[in-house]
């Protein structure tokens, strides 16, 4: 039905897969009534309710088409997969992960309270005294007297 009116409009697969922005398979799956190639009775529904649009064609007439042939086992369609089930976790393999987790976050708190320098407090340097980096660390000197600036030069 739905071939025979992409036919009479003139319409390449190629062209309804593109406005319908379908793969060209899809459409030739659609055409044939093999719905294999679709994930699940809902998306056929909707493509087949578009498709029948573009042609011009009743929506409600094509998908009841498809309802009344899947209802009694008409077109193929592929057996869904069973869902991989998964198995429950128990109950030591969680109070592991939590351990190792609350024992990393402790070894990381001794690590970064280890190497933190110590907080340096600031001494004010005494009235006459000059504080000087050196290699041996800081030294304060006490100073002998400001340079006096002759202006007579």
């Amino acid at each position: 039905m739905l071939k025979s009116a992409r036919e009479a409009a003139g319409l390449s697969i190629e062209q309804v897969a593109d406005k319908l922005h379908l793969l060209k398979s899809v459409v030739t799956s659609l055409e044939k009534d093999c719905y294999d190639r679709i994930r699940g009775d809902t998306f056929a529904r909707g493509y087949l309710r578009n498709y029948a649009r573009l042609l011009g064609m009743d929506a409600d007439d094509v998908v009841g088409c498809f309802n009344a042939k899947s209802a009694h086992g008409g077109g193929t369609r592929a057996e869904p997969k069973a869902a991989r089930r998964r198995e429950p976790l128990s109950g030591g393999r969680g109070a592991g992960r939590i351990g190792m987790v609350a024992l990393l976050l402790a070894l990381s708190g001794v690590f970064l309270f280890q190497t933190r320098e110590p907080v340096r407090e600031q001494v004010a340097a005494p009235a006459g005294a000059l504080t000087v980096e050196t290699a041996r660390g800081e030294q304060r000197l006490a100073a002998v007297g400001a340079p006096v600036m002759n202006s007579t030069n």
